[in-house]
């Protein structure tokens, strides 16, 4: 995570808006906050993790968190917080709140997150940084913002917390594999028991059973094939006879067909007679009495039609003498309607007047009540600015009182500063004592080994090479006093005849003659062994002084840095008490400072108090004075509005015409209402009435007119339909002579049958057909038969055989089929069992090996055990500055139980506790792991840059110890490490290249401004 920037209002001292621009500050690698004690420096870290996770170490959810956090002086508290995330991803994260009118109330805090993306804010669905940062709140204040008090609580957690921390934030929970193995163990325990299930089922299944079975199919195929054979022959004969049988079934039937053909000629031909009779009628008379039929319908229609309009102009006639006669009447009440209309709207007129009038009397009785309330407010004002007054003066006189804030802030800083450079001189002091002591018991020890300590390393280099040049002269010796052993040996093991084993000869003239040289050898080994011993005495002497000689040497720079110290500290002192310029106080007796302090603390209640009732008695005059205002602005509206009115009313007066407004004074406005309403029907029904009869007669006299005109054409009409009536009746007179007819119904007799003429007719050439065709037929069949017999008796006794045969071939297959089918599935059961078995194997080797990694992953072992590497990786790299800063005295390590301890290389490597550190060592210890763990957070998430605050932690540095620290976390800038520094230390000030002050004003809070070296 890398800060952008950081704005606070209305948080803890920081009264008015303060914006922090961390862009700026992180450019330099190195940057500090600086202010004296109190002034809000923490606060800055408190805002960024408050507002990134809603939590914080200073109050709990039960403090009244929102009451205690908001500034006395601030009705509102607000945090903005700009960062780039480990994605580079750009976040902005607010958190809100507000006082409510009673002071100790507020409202909830409301925190929200935001992401930049396409140039504006996102607005994002939950405000928790936790996904975002990829650390829970926890390890966030333990290796990003490490608050005042909580820098060294990485080193000293309990082993399982800090292997917790460590699988949170390098997300080690996926090594934990535990649950995966043992859904694995079940499910390959399930399918081992499933596989046997249904391997017990294959019990019956080998290569001996599908043996015995195929040569069954063998045997039963070929007796089927002789069954097939058989059956064929016999069906073939059987077919012959049935044919044959068919043939003489076939000729009887068409000779049946044929006798009853010749039956139904005789209805036949009747029938042909009358569809002759029926053709000629219908193709001479049809049209004809069609004709007639129709002109008697058109003539009965004609004279219908002349009577009925006869009879409707009659009736319109006598309705259009009625409606002239009610038009008559009501002409004079239609003269009379625009007289009417106008006293409809003089009435309306009047009811407006009356109503308005109501209006205005209303907005009297308003205006007077607003005048009433300006008024009574107008005092409670003049009484407020008279408390005001009082309050003011009060204050004023009590301010005067109060003593400059740098005063006293400078003076306590004074008696501080010398109460620590007091403390400072004591402690030195004592280590200069306990470091005395460690110093003679190191002499006292050199002593004990018998060499002087200025020139011990001469004496014992001079001793070392005198043994080694004497161990070395024994060597040669008893090198030599071996071969001649050797060579004598050698000698006496020749013989004259055989070779000799380095040149080969067999004869042997000079033997070598040597003595025993046993005795001589035992007492040069004798010599060297001692030679030896002394030799790693001396060795194991210079070890011891070279590790006393450390020790005292570095016990003695000890001393000399604590002296120096000492001395500065003086100087100090000095110093300091020649700056205490506070004639009315004493430099050595703070007691006079307290009380005034605590005079002055008074003081400020008692102001603080006064500004509160002053603040409230202000809020209650703005409330009164925009009360005076509402008022005055209801009255001017009210009289603006009455105006309105009588506007109106003067309007409406001018609208009457007929009426008079004195004439309606006494007469309630329902009654007028009444009577208008009344008018207004009475006027709507004159109107309505008078229009419609008048459409009436007008629409009456057209239909008259056209009444007229149809009436001519329906009597033409009448006419006409009798002269072509008479003329078809002429016609089919003469017909009924021509074709021998007595009258017109004998012929309608003719044609009125109903039947279908072209399936009569159909049906007669059909006949015609069949009765052909079957004597062709009968003639055919008996073709076939000429010369042949059938016997029955036959066939019945060849179709007995076939059944029998039929039963015995099908049974045959049957059985044929099943052993073909059982064959089958032995088969595929044969191929599924080695399936199964092949299976079962797999499993079984599976299940062995999950049941080794069951152990394994049990109780979070393997977990544990990556995180003890982690931790021990993050040691290692610890260790690469720790080394550095405790000039190789001390490095860290991981116990069994993960948890840190110290190698203490002064004592021969022996570990030890971190607890054991000092206030000073454990701040660097605490910095080497915090900066190692950011090293490997930043690896793990790929960040570029990544920083971490420190709150406090230098005062416990020595001046070369800082020197150290700083040239460590100034190296980091090269790293892209940044390390943001809290202190009220101001000589630290100087050393850091960019930073930011806070300064605390009695009026205004904490202040940020920027300082730059």
């Amino acid at each position: 995570m890398l800060p952008l920037k950081l704005s606070i209002t209305g948080l803890y001292s920081y009264q008015k808006k303060q914006t922090i621009d961390f862009e700026e500050l992180t450019n330099a690698g190195l940057f500090g906050i600086f202010g004296a004690v109190g002034s809000g420096k923490s606060s800055v870290l408190e805002a960024i993790g408050f507002v990134l996770y809603g939590e914080t170490d200073r109050l709990n959810k039960t403090d009244k968190r929102a009451y205690n956090m908001l500034n006395l002086k601030s009705d509102r508290a607000n945090i903005e917080f700009e960062f780039l995330n480990y994605q580079e991803r750009k976040f902005k994260f607010v958190a809100d709140w507000k006082r409510k009118k009673r002071f100790e109330e507020t409202t909830s805090i409301e925190r929200l997150a935001y992401e930049w993306k396409d140039e504006q804010w996102i607005p994002l669905n939950s405000a928790d940084a936790t996904t975002i940062i990829g650390l829970t709140y926890e390890n966030f204040r333990r290796t990003i913002i490490i608050p005042q008090g909580k820098f060294n609580e990485f080193l000293g957690l309990k082993g399982k917390e800090r292997s917790d921390m460590m699988k949170e934030i390098f997300h080690l929970e996926r090594f934990d594999l535990s649950y995966k193995v043992s859904a694995l163990q079940k499910e390959t325990s399930s399918k081992l028991d499933f596989l046997r299930g249904e391997l017990s089922g294959f019990e019956a299944i080998s290569t001996e059973a599908i043996t015995t079975l195929q040569n069954e199919v063998i045997s039963a195929t070929a007796e089927l094939q002789e069954d097939k054979t058989t059956l064929i022959l016999a069906e073939k004969e059987v077919k012959e006879l049935a044919v044959l049988k068919a043939n003489f079934e076939d000729l009887e039937k068409k000779k049946e067909i044929l006798s009853k053909l010749n039956l139904e000629k005789v209805a036949i031909d009747a029938l042909q007679l009358e569809i002759d009779l029926f053709e000629k009628t219908e193709r001479n008379f049809k049209a004809n009495l069609i004709k007639l039929k129709t002109e008697k319908t058109a003539l009965e229609k004609a004279k219908e039609n002349l009577l009925s309009t006869e009879n409707q102009k009659k009736v319109v006639a006598e309705s259009n003498l009625k409606s002239k006669a009610t038009l008559e009447i009501l002409q004079p009440d239609f003269d009379k309607l625009d007289n009417s209309k106008s006293k409809f709207s003089d009435l309306e007129s009047i009811e407006k007047i009356r109503i308005a009038n109501a209006e205005v009397a209303v907005i009297d009785e308003k205006i007077k009540a607003a005048e009433g309330l300006f008024l009574e407010s107008e005092k409670k004002e003049k009484d407020l600015v008279a408390k005001l007054d009082s309050i003011h003066n009060q204050l004023v006189d009590s301010k005067k009182k109060r003593l400059d804030a740098s005063f006293l802030l400078d003076l306590g800083t004074w008696y501080q500063q010398e109460l620590n450079l007091k403390n400072n001189f004591e402690e030195n002091y004592k280590k200069q004592v306990t470091i005395q002591k460690e110093l003679n018991s190191k002499i006292a020890a050199f002593q004990l080994l018998e060499v002087p300590f200025e020139n011990w390393k001469t004496i014992l280099k001079t001793n070392l090479e005198t043994l080694s040049s004497e161990k070395e002269i024994a060597i040669e010796t008893k090198t030599k006093l071996l071969v001649s052993k050797e060579l004598v040996q050698f000698a006496e093991n020749l013989h004259d005849g055989e070779n000799c084993p380095l040149c080969g000869s067999q004869e042997h003239p000079h033997l070598m003659q040597g003595e025993d040289v046993s005795n001589q050898l035992e007492i040069i080994s004798t010599t060297i062994t001692d030679l030896a011993d002394k030799e790693a005495k001396i060795i194991l002497k210079k070890g011891a002084c070279e590790k006393l000689e450390f020790e005292i040497n570095h016990f003695q720079e000890q001393l000399k840095g604590i002296e120096r110290e000492s001395k500065s500290i003086e100087n100090q002192q000095i110093t300091h008490f020649s700056k205490f310029i506070w004639s009315d106080f004493e430099p050595k007796d703070s007691q006079l400072f307290e009380a005034k302090k605590a005079e002055q603390q008074l003081l400020e209640k008692e102001i603080i108090a006064l500004e509160v009732n002053e603040k409230e008695f202000r809020k209650e005059q703005e409330t009164i004075a925009l009360a005076l205002k509402n008022h005055n602005s209801t009255k001017n509206e009210l009289e603006t509005k009455k105006a309105s009115k009588s506007g109106a009313i003067e309007n409406e007066l001018s609208k009457l015409k007929v009426l008079s407004l004195v004439d309606y004074e006494g007469i309630t406005l329902a009654s007028i209402q009444a009577e208008k309403i009344e008018l207004f029907n009475k006027n709507l029904k004159t109107a309505e009435d008078y229009k419609f009869i008048n459409d009436a007669i007008n629409k009456e006299s057209l239909e008259l007119s056209a009444l007229t005109a149809v009436l001519k054409t329906f009597q033409l009409q009448v006419i006409d339909s009798e002269k072509a009536l008479l003329e078809t009746q002429k016609i089919i007179s003469e017909l009924l002579q021509e074709h021998h007819f007595s009258s017109v119904e004998e012929v309608r007799t003719i044609l009125i049958k109903n039947w279908n003429l072209e399936a009569e007719k159909e049906k007669v050439k059909l006949f015609a057909v069949n009765l052909q065709t079957a004597i062709n037929s009968v003639s055919e069949a008996e073709k076939l038969l000429i010369g042949k017999t059938f016997d029955s008796k036959l066939l019945e006794e060849k179709t007995a055989l076939v059944a029998a045969v039929q039963l015995k071939y099908e049974t045959q297959l049957g059985k044929v089929s099943t052993l073909q089918d059982n064959l089958q599935r032995m088969n595929a059961a044969f191929v599924e069992k080695a399936e199964l078995l092949t299976q079962s194997e797999v499993l079984n080797a599976r299940f062995t090996n999950l049941g080794i990694l069951a152990n394994m992953f049990n109780a979070s072992g393997f977990v544990n055990y990556v995180s003890s590497i982690y931790l021990q990786n993050l040691a290692d790299v610890a260790n690469v500055r720790f080394h550095r800063m405790t000039k190789n005295q001390l490095s860290l390590t991981i116990n069994s139980s993960n948890e840190f301890e110290v190698i203490d290389y002064l004592n021969d490597g022996a570990s030890r506790s971190v607890k054991t550190l000092s206030g000073g060592q454990g701040f660097q210890a605490s910095l080497c792991l915090a900066l190692a763990l950011a090293e490997s957070v930043q690896s793990l998430n790929k960040n570029d840059k990544n920083f971490f605050f420190i709150d406090e932690g230098f005062g416990t540095q020595d001046p070369e110890s800082i020197s150290i620290v700083f040239e460590t976390l100034q190296s980091l800038y090269k790293e892209n490490r940044i390390v943001g520094i809290i202190s009220h230390v101001g000589e630290l000030q100087e050393r850091i290249p960019r930073s930011v002050n806070v300064i605390k004003d009695e009026e205004k809070g904490s202040i940020v401004c920027e300082s730059w070296n």
